[in-house]
């Protein structure tokens, strides 16, 4: 399979990834593929994802059946009905992720934290946690 296409579908698995404020663990426990596979699939690795994994980050993501292949041929997956994110939710959570990989946090919890209908931490829990994190002075990487 063509590479940009490889590359474009694992921007949008990425996006809706962090867009539903989900680490690479969580999608896996969700019935998603291994965090090594999503790895690949995010960067646009060969090879393809196999029709297993694509039937996986549909569950896994809220998606549509089919939606992952579709959006691996060049269309577009389609939310399950309820999953819709804005573009303010989608910013949060990606800010989430980055403050996230600045402080070092590479795995979270947040048992016990306050989560909408759709399970997703809630929009003051997520602003909580970034300014708590963005408090935090710059992760040592060694």
């Amino acid at each position: 399979m063509d590479r940009a296409k490889l590359e474009r579908f694992g921007r949008i698995v990425r996006k809706r990834r962090l867009g539903l404020g989900m680490t690479q663990d969580q999608v896996t426990l969700a019935g998603g593929p291994s965090d090594k596979r999503q790895t690949k699939i995010e960067h646009g690795t060969p090879p393809a994802a196999s029709l297993t994994t694509l039937a996986k980050l549909d569950q896994a993501l809220r998606w549509e059946p089919g939606s992952a292949a579709a959006a691996l041929n060049g269309g577009t997956p389609t939310p399950i009905e309820g999953q819709t994110l804005t573009a303010d939710d989608i910013d949060r959570r990606v800010a989430l992720a980055l403050a996230l990989e600045r402080a070092g946090v590479t795995k979270t919890a947040a048992r016990g934290a306050p989560r909408g209908e759709n399970g997703v931490l809630t929009d003051d829990v997520i602003d909580s946690l970034i300014d708590l994190l963005n408090s935090l002075p710059p992760a040592k990487h060694a």
